[in-house]
């Protein structure tokens, strides 16, 4: 099974999202798809252009352009229904409620015959303008409420905002608390800015081995690149 986790800047680049998710080989056929930083109008495009079901829940709306912000869950399958979990803490500057959304997901995968039974989240942690530990407070309250959901499946990506290696660790150190194995490309830039890499959306797994794993550039439809990951039971 293939699951990529892309933060589509506002919302807007649909468009060319589709064109990577049907013509980009590393995205292409991809079987789960969590999005961040969405409207409420562009998570069931894409599902629609891809012959997904979908999910979508916001957390508020966004200061600059008055459309709700949140994320969504895309599966090959069912979606069931989803859960919000409101992430403590709110930004300095603009205030705007962050949130992780999840929701239990049939997957019939391209590449199996047989459906696959595992619970989605899709998370969207502050920017780093957010203190540390408050930062932290954030990854703890995922990894916390992944333990009390207790499946022994399942997927968990987004963008963390993890701008430094000390929120990095932060991150993995609570998802490995909660069961849950990176299973995205260490090391690898997700988003630059003022000519600096980092390394901020993330996949991590439990009960699945990752077979091969990336991150695409070029695609012109967001400042954030998607990362991707082929997993098997």
């Amino acid at each position: 099974m293939r699951v990529v986790s892309w933060n589509i800047e506002l919302g807007l680049g649909i468009d060319r999202a589709i064109d990577a998710f049907t013509s980009h080989p590393d995205l292409a056929g991809a079987d789960l798809i969590l999005l961040q930083e969405m409207d409420d109008v562009g998570p069931s495009q894409i599902a629609a252009a891809l012959g997904l079901d979908s999910t979508y829940r916001a957390g508020c709306k966004h200061e600059e352009t008055g459309k709700p912000f949140g994320n969504a869950i895309l599966a090959r399958g069912s979606v069931g229904e989803p859960e919000v979990i409101r992430l403590p803490h709110l930004a300095r500057f603009m205030g705007m409620r962050r949130i992780a959304l999840q929701a239990p997901i049939t997957l019939q995968p391209k590449s199996s015959d047989e459906p696959i039974e595992l619970v989605a989240w899709s998370v969207h942690a502050e920017i780093s303008t957010l203190p540390h530990r408050f930062q932290v407070a954030q990854y703890s309250a995922v990894a916390d409420r992944v333990i009390s959901v207790g499946s022994a499946r399942s997927i968990v990506g987004g963008d963390f905002n993890t701008a430094s290696n000390r929120s990095i660790r932060g991150l993995v150190e609570n998802l490995e608390r909660a069961g849950q194995r990176r299973v995205s490309a260490a090391g690898t830039r997700t988003f630059t800015r003022f000519g600096r890499p980092f390394e901020l959306d993330h996949l991590f797994a439990a009960g699945f081995e990752v077979l091969r794993s990336g991150v695409v550039r070029g695609h012109g439809a967001s400042d954030h690149d998607p990362v991707w990951a082929d997993l098997r039971l």
